[in-house]
């Protein structure tokens, strides 16, 4: 048996990768989180679950729906929280739990070599992008704003650089028009959770996992974008701008520059290809029509 330590957060792309190791009989020795930043508590700490207090009061079921703490207690799973990966506490933590092998789905914090070096197999990590292409820490959102009309999700051994790691295997797709960021996040899970199931399986199996050196052509990194990159000009298609906004604007406050105006976007509604205003923009019971390079977006 491989003893497995997952590090991960509290989004899709963490729940649903550990949620396919479980569903495939794969057993998991802990749980790692980064702690909240208001937790007083001495670092790191275990995460017990609360005992339901006597209520009259009907009580949401935390467990039809769980995040992935919840799931990981309904495993007896244990879960620890961390603020840090280079104190001496945790690496001690870490190294008394023994893994074979540490998989990372989403977690906030670069592994050390110290880490690294812990797992007799390695560390891999699920990235959101067809790599070497969109290294960084949301990849999604550089990749709606670049136009991008395929996405995918890559398994790779971590090593000490960013994303930059012996791929192990990925999965390309096309990007569906219209898609939100949350949505194509949950896609990418799914399909990341199965490579993760077949990679623990051919290693439990084989005792061995082979990766490739990612290739220098076509290799990129972004980082967190700025206020500029929260701008979507008028002089691009009216389809990339209609996929960026629906990929992007649910959690980030993006504006269209059409002329001297600036539109917050609310919500992406669609586009025409082939319309053509007779000026930059204009109103539309409730709606925004902006003249984009060719197309016309619909946004609220």
């Amino acid at each position: 048996m491989i003893r497995i330590i997952f590090l991960g957060m509290s989004g899709s792309f963490s729940r649903r990768p550990l949620e396919t190791l479980l569903a495939g009989g794969v057993e998991v020795s802990a749980v790692i989180l980064p702690a909240a930043s208001s937790s007083l508590d001495p670092l790191p700490r275990r995460v017990e679950p609360a005992r339901p207090a006597l209520s009259a009061l009907p009580v949401i079921n935390p467990y039809l729906h769980p995040n992935l703490i919840h799931l990981a207690w309904t495993q007896d799973i244990p879960v620890w929280e961390i603020d840090s990966l280079s104190d001496p506490p945790t690496l001690a933590l870490l190294a008394a739990l023994k893994p074979d092998l540490i998989v990372v789905a989403c977690f906030p914090f670069i592994l050390p070599a110290a880490v690294l070096q812990l797992p007799h197999y390695g560390c891999l990590n699920l990235h959101p992008s067809l790599l070497p292409a969109y290294r960084g820490p949301i990849p999604i959102f550089w990749m709606a704003r670049q136009g991008e009309r395929q996405a995918g999700v890559t398994l790779h051994f971590m090593n000490e650089g960013l994303d930059s790691g012996d791929i192990v295997a990925q999965t390309a797709f096309d990007w569906p028009d219209g898609i939100s960021g949350r949505e194509l996040e949950q896609r990418c899970a799914a399909e990341g959770g199965v490579l993760l199931l077949e990679a623990v399986r051919q290693l439990a199996e084989t005792g061995q996992l082979p990766g490739r050196p990612q290739p220098r052509e076509g290799s990129s990194y972004f980082s967190w974008p700025t206020d500029q990159d929260l701008v979507i000009p008028s002089d691009w298609e009216a389809r990339r701008a209609f996929n960026f906004a629906r990929a992007a604007a649910e959690e980030w406050p993006l504006v269209i520059a059409a002329g001297e105006q600036h539109f917050p976007v609310g919500r992406a509604l669609g586009y025409e290809t082939d319309l053509m205003l007779d000026q930059p923009y204009r109103f539309e019971e409730g709606e925004v029509w902006i003249q984009f390079r060719p197309g016309v977006l619909r946004i609220q």
